[in-house]
């Protein structure tokens, strides 16, 4: 089972609405490790708007030449008067063993390159209008940039991001939420009670509203993820970090955290930011964090102290 970072953990109290867990995140703060295990398999790519080098860092060493062996050196002079005639025979000289000529370097075989990534397929899947599509989708680009790094780098696209972007920031508030009768099954359920199968099962469908503000979290902690790899790529290649404003994306989570009516997107929105805390970034991410402690609900204020922890133990 794949896992991603815990954005938000409810506390008990009569009116929250707890999601279904209908193919939904085992999230852990600050430490996402994807989401749930995708069921498909991977499309196959194209090319990155990033510039990613691709000249293998290997340089076979050159083949060289056998070292000549000199011929054995023999001593023509006359030193000694010759010895008399001695009765027993002389012996065979002893032949010299063959010099053995050392074997030529051999390369190493170079490693298969990896499947190219339809990330035009992956991006029109974001943007599906079939919820679970989409969700699908998203789960799957978080499964690949944590776990198939030699894939991994193909999916810092533009058209991709943008994809996940526009999940962000659609409009959910006009579409279908959970019902009040599902929100009181839901209640009961957490408070122990028993319900018929037909009430589980009601108190357990998720809403429209529901099914995209899940999407919306998704999409949170994979920009979160994408930021991270665009950030390690960056430094390999130019030996700085990259401006936090510049970060796609970056934009829209901070306004997820600000403008956010869903205390749940808003805590998810805090945890992804936290997942690229770094010491160039400390200075902005505390004025976030340090905001959000002022939040009317109290698992956001939670997840703020948490980030402003975790930027604390930063060196």
């Amino acid at each position: 089972m794949i896992q991603a970072p815990q954005a938000y953990t409810p506390v008990q109290q009569p009116q929250y609405r707890q999601q279904p867990q209908v193919n939904a995140v085992n999230i852990q703060i600050f430490d996402p490790k994807s989401f749930a295990q995708p069921q498909s398999a991977y499309d196959m790519p194209t090319q990155s708007v990033y510039t990613v080098p691709t000249q293998s860092v290997y340089t076979p060493a050159p083949q060289q030449a056998p070292v000549p062996v000199p011929p054995p050196v023999v001593n023509t002079q006359n030193v000694n008067p010759p010895a008399p005639p001695s009765v027993i025979p002389p012996q065979q000289p002893t032949q010299q063993a063959p010099v053995q000529q050392p074997a030529a370097p051999q390369a190493p075989e170079q490693a298969p390159a990896a499947p190219t990534i339809d990330t035009k397929a992956m991006a029109a899947e974001v943007n599906s209008s079939n919820l679970e599509t989409a969700g699908a989708a998203i789960e799957k680009i978080a499964d690949i940039a944590q776990h198939n790094p030699q894939q991994a780098k193909q999916l810092l696209d533009q058209e991709l991001m943008e994809s996940l972007l526009g999940v962000i920031a659609k409009d959910t508030t006009q579409l279908q939420d959970a019902t009040p009768k599902q929100l009181e099954l839901r209640q009961q359920l957490l408070e122990g009670k028993t319900l018929t199968p037909e009430e589980t099962a009601e108190a357990q469908k998720i809403s429209e509203k529901e099914m995209a503000d899940r999407n919306k979290q998704y999409a949170l902690f994979t920009v979160a993820i994408l930021q991270d790899l665009l950030i390690k790529e960056f430094q390999a290649q130019n030996n700085v970090t990259p401006d936090i404003k510049d970060l796609p994306g970056m934009e829209q989570i901070v306004s997820t955290i600000k403008d956010s009516s869903s205390p749940m997107l808003r805590a998810s929105g805090l945890a992804a930011l936290a997942y690229n805390a770094r010491p160039e970034y400390k200075p902005v991410m505390e004025e976030i964090f340090n905001l959000s402690k002022q939040d009317e609900d109290p698992n956001v204020r939670k997840v703020a102290e948490d980030g402003l922890t975790k930027l604390a133990g930063i060196q």
